[in-house]
């Protein structure tokens, strides 16, 4: 299935979506017929500066949207596996997290067949943002994005805070007067979390991307996931993404954020704090699992991340 999108309103994706799985658009929201799979997709357009969009579905085939013509001034805000439907098995390299997209890099979106889609897309003018946090916000990093002068690809993992305000968008009850408003105003309250997550980054200059640099840093990612227990080389890395180590380590630090080292660390006590909670593994056999000999190191390493000693954290909640 693929839907050729022209309409510059998101509005024109779920009337498209509906055509395609038979459905029809009700107060903004397209449900899934149960022959095509299950789920929803809903859209708001607050004005032609801001909309929103929430996927929350699951189809049994390849989906694939194709943008063309969409105005270059306009960012787009993806938050991915922020909706908890509970389909994502355990152990799957895949965490919360947000892509901030410039122009010249939404060209089509591709999605295969049987893939939980629980993500929350949000599209805005970069100059309305500008008017939003005003024009005293002087933050390198900040300014390159609301410049929106080059192709550029910025991930964050999603914490706490958003999360909350995640719930809140998905499961809130709101009078249908008051629902655009409220929508709203949560749209805003997610990119400021956003842009608080942004500014604690340092990045002095930023590289302009091509979708192939892009891919292969995704590549890169998941090979570098692959085995918890010890991470690959950058030399490793470096033969396999066809990349010189620093034109590597420079790319995957300003998109993701963090170095490839610092990066692997993360994702791995974030692991650990999974395995601690919900699998109820003692702290040594996550310990372990996840290849620390040393277990006074591995707690050392988990308070840095998570903040407490996984003793502690395993007894919380």
């Amino acid at each position: 299935m693929k839907i050729e999108l022209k309409s510059k309103d998101g509005l024109g994706m779920l009337a498209a979506f509906a055509r395609e799985v038979g459905s029809t658009v009700e107060n903004g929201r397209v449900e899934v017929p149960e022959k095509f799979g299950v789920g929803y997709i809903q859209g708001f357009t607050f004005d032609n500066r801001l909309r929103m969009m929430i996927r929350n579905y699951e189809l049994h085939q390849d989906f694939a949207i194709s943008r063309k013509n969409q105005p270059s001034n306009m960012l787009i805000f993806n938050f991915q596996h922020i909706i908890n439907t509970g389909k994502i098995p355990a152990g799957t390299k895949v965490q919360p997290s947000v892509q901030i997209t410039t122009q010249g890099l939404n060209a089509e979106l591709f999605v295969p067949k049987n893939t939980v889609q629980n993500s929350i897309a949000m599209v805005i003018d970069a100059g309305y943002l500008r008017e939003l946090i005003g024009t005293h916000i002087d933050h390198p990093l900040v300014n390159t994005i609301l410049e929106n002068e080059q192709p550029l690809l910025f991930e964050e993992i999603v914490v706490a805070p958003l999360l909350k305000v995640v719930d809140e968008i998905v499961t809130a009850n709101v009078p249908v007067l008051l629902r655009d408003f409220y929508y709203k105003l949560k749209t805003q309250e997610l990119i400021c979390q956003l842009l608080i997550a942004l500014v604690s980054r340092h990045d002095k200059k930023v590289y302009g991307l091509n979708i192939a640099d892009i891919k292969m840093l995704y590549q890169v990612k998941e090979r570098l996931l692959e085995n918890l227990e010890q991470a690959p080389s950058i030399a490793e890395l470096s033969s396999f993404s066809g990349m010189s180590e620093s034109k590597l380590k420079r790319l995957f630090n300003q998109v993701f954020g963090k170095s490839i080292f610092q990066y692997f660390q993360n994702f791995r006590m974030q692991e650990a704090a999974r395995l601690l909670k919900e699998e109820r593994l003692s702290v040594s056999e996550v310990g372990y699992q996840l290849g620390f000999s040393n277990l006074g190191h591995f707690a050392k390493v988990f308070e840095e991340v998570i903040g407490v000693k996984p003793k502690q954290y395993s007894k919380v909640g």
